[in-house]
């Protein structure tokens, strides 16, 4: 019997008529299995996977596929974005075993005890790819099960002697200094690719986290750092790797170009983006980066946004069982679409040399060498746009996965406060508002934070929810001060010390203390599709710890960074969020605290809105009684202005005069 058909993850009710007995991720599953005996079939995944759906076609949907798997195994299908712990744990367990990186689908074959024995990703129904079929996978793994038991013993106390060696640290040093920071832009620069932007070869992902780290650091390569950020995200915004049509960022591109995408809209992706595109807007003023962050931010707030505020998680990449179909064009389409004139144009700037580029249709990319007639024709372009967007909305659309992550959501909150720190739109400002009010309603409770919304709060949240709405709050905060967004910043900040760190080694688990126990509690420093969630942490409590005085959070944030100098060694461009965030620890950061009645905020904002602020962290914090707290009593008014300036961890005398402030700013 199929048990997915009462799950709420669209994920999960994908495959709720398949003739795969189907558990989702329970205890029932696992009791069953002890039972009986069986070993567990775990395969995960996520809606809008493009290789996901393409199994589920090839093997769950297939009746001889899924007799076998219901009699050898006890099956369990885990959405991947409800339960990030356990992808995280069976991604490492699938690289332990097979050597090879992984992805999804992902497939596990683990005893009742959750300990893996054999696992893969993608298993087309039979061999190709290089590929063994799915079939006879699920027939030697029987086999294998039934009459090795001593071998998988043996295998599972090896893999468990691997994941409890992972978190202990031979030493904890803080090993952050200006000479490693810079030896991470040096390594950056020899990745980069100098023809295409972005970093390494295909795929190529957006890696916003490496440019965000490039952008900000204070190198002597500070200009060869900024024409690399400005060509890598020109490139991006004019290439297929952007819908050019109604904005947004696909996931990733299959090419070393940015021309053809695998076609999901995650929403991590687009948050960071928009920040991103903000931030290099400041240092160019290119409108090209402005009007791209401000589509993406329509976008998101026209197609992702719940009525109650929250933002939905993806778009899926297929349609009517087709990858890209939503995105592309026929030629055919597009004749009956326009006229002989503004197809030419649509071919000559779009196209390379007139020729369809994904399976005999077309994807629109701009090549370098047609950047300069795009600008130039970009009134008839848009025009054009708003036609082919028209046509578009005809289509059946991908589906949309509507569930509310926090973790992602938070990315959106900065992003669009961000881009309205450079519009002063406030429809960016109020939607992040509305998201951030949304989740400390409906998502915390009795100071609990709950990771997913999906027709009610689910699933306790992981250390990303907590740290990266900290992280949205801040920015609110630094945009307008509000005391009860500090408050909740300041508790939630609380709730990751006490739940979550690793008392004995430094550094912050994936999950809390109270979360589910699993034979792995992962605990990760390296920026991955999100950035970690250690870097957050640490950004959060060094810009709490400077703003109250509050030693416990700097101390915290000082064990953090001091836990992960084994795996800065391993690999250092893996930790850029982590260089970025420490800044404090090497004297590349500075607090700025105003201290002014609130009837003067508008008049000092105005003041110091022209000002570059790059690396320094500006608050207005008026005094005000419903604002007033013990956390800033040491920061007092004097007069009617009062500055106290923080360069690292030492404060300068308070400036009274907002005009000697801004002769002191860059």
């Amino acid at each position: 019997m199929n048990r997915l058909n009462k799950e709420k993850s669209l994920y999960l009710l994908q495959h709720a008529s398949n003739p795969v007995d189907w558990y989702p991720w329970c205890d029932e599953a696992f009791e069953m299995a002890t039972k009986n005996h069986m070993p567990v079939l775990l395969s995960i995944g996520y809606s809008a996977c493009h290789w996901c759906h393409v199994m589920a076609h090839e093997s769950f949907e297939n009746n001889e596929i899924a007799e076998i798997m219901n009699k050898n195994f006890i099956n369990i299908k885990l959405d991947k974005e409800e339960r990030p712990d356990l992808d995280k744990i069976y991604q490492i367990s699938q690289t332990i075993i097979t050597g090879k990186t992984g992805g999804w689908p992902l497939t596990i074959f683990m005893s009742p005890e959750k300990f893996p024995f054999f696992a893969g990703t993608y298993f087309p129904i039979e061999a190709k790819f290089g590929l063994p079929g799915f079939k006879d996978v699920l027939l030697r793994v029987t086999d294998f099960y039934n009459n090795q038991k001593e071998e998988i013993k043996n295998q599972n106390k090896s893999i468990l002697e691997i994941f409890n060696k992972i978190n202990v640290q031979d030493k904890s040093e803080n090993i952050l200094n200006k000479e490693l920071v810079e030896k991470a832009v040096s390594e950056l620069h020899l990745t980069f690719d100098g023809i295409n932007g972005g970093f390494g070869s295909a795929p190529k992902f957006p890696q916003v986290y490496a440019l965000k780290f490039l952008l900000k650091c204070k190198s002597e390569y500070r200009e060869k750092n900024l024409d690399i950020c400005e060509f890598t995200l020109k490139r991006m915004c004019l290439t297929g790797i952007y819908d050019l049509i109604d904005g947004g960022f696909f996931r990733y591109s299959v090419d070393e170009l940015w021309m053809i995408p695998h076609f999901e809209k995650m929403l991590y992706d687009n948050g960071p983006m928009i920040s991103i595109l903000s931030d290099i807007y400041i240092r160019t003023k290119n409108t090209l980066f402005l009007n791209r962050a401000k589509d993406t931010s329509n976008w998101i707030l026209s197609n992702m946004t719940d009525e109650e505020g929250g933002f939905y998680s993806t778009i899926d990449a297929d349609s009517e069982n087709s990858e890209g179909k939503y995105y592309v064009w026929e030629e055919n389409e597009l004749s009956k679409i326009m006229n002989d004139n503004d197809l030419n144009l649509i071919k000559n700037i779009f196209t390379i040399k007139y020729q369809p580029n994904f399976e005999g249709k077309y994807h629109l990319h701009v090549t370098k060498d047609k950047e300069k007639e795009y600008k130039k024709e970009i009134k008839n372009i848009t025009r054009i746009n708003k036609l082919l967007l028209t046509e578009r909305n005809k289509r059946i659309s991908p589906n949309i996965d509507k569930k509310i992550l926090v973790s992602w959501n938070a990315l959106v909150i900065s992003g669009l406060i961000d881009i309205y720190n450079i519009t002063y739109d406030p429809k960016y400002y109020n939607s992040a508002i509305k998201c951030f009010n949304f989740i400390e309603k409906k998502m915390y409770k009795n100071k609990k934070l709950f990771a997913c919304y999906n027709q009610g709060a689910k699933f306790d949240a992981y250390l990303d929810d907590y740290v990266f709405l900290a992280q949205a709050g801040i920015k609110i905060l630094k945009t307008k001060w509000d005391a009860r967004i500090f408050k909740f910043v300041f508790e939630l900040s609380n709730i990751i010390i006490e739940n979550f760190e690793d008392t004995k080694n430094g550094g912050f688990y994936f999950t809390s203390k109270n979360h589910e126990k699993l034979f792995y509690r992962p605990k990760n420093y390296m920026d991955e599709s999100l950035p970690s969630g250690n870097s957050i942490a640490i950004e959060v409590l060094l810009e709490l710890g400077c703003l109250t005085g509050s030693k416990k959070f700097i101390d915290a944030a000082e064990r953090t960074i001091k836990s992960a100098s084994h795996s800065l060694k391993r690999n250092l461009v893996s930790h850029c969020s982590m260089l970025d965030a420490a800044k404090t620890f090497i004297n590349e950061k500075e607090i700025i605290i105003i201290r002014c009645q609130s009837n003067n905020i508008k008049k000092y904002t105005k003041k110091l809105s022209s000002m570059n602020l790059d690396n320094t962290d500006l608050y207005l914090i008026p005094i005000d009684p419903s604002n007033t707290t013990d956390y800033f009593s040491g920061k007092k008014l004097i007069g009617d202005f009062t500055a106290y300036v923080c360069q690292g961890f030492k404060c300068l005398e308070p400036i009274t005069d907002i005009n000697e402030l801004i002769s002191k700013l860059p």
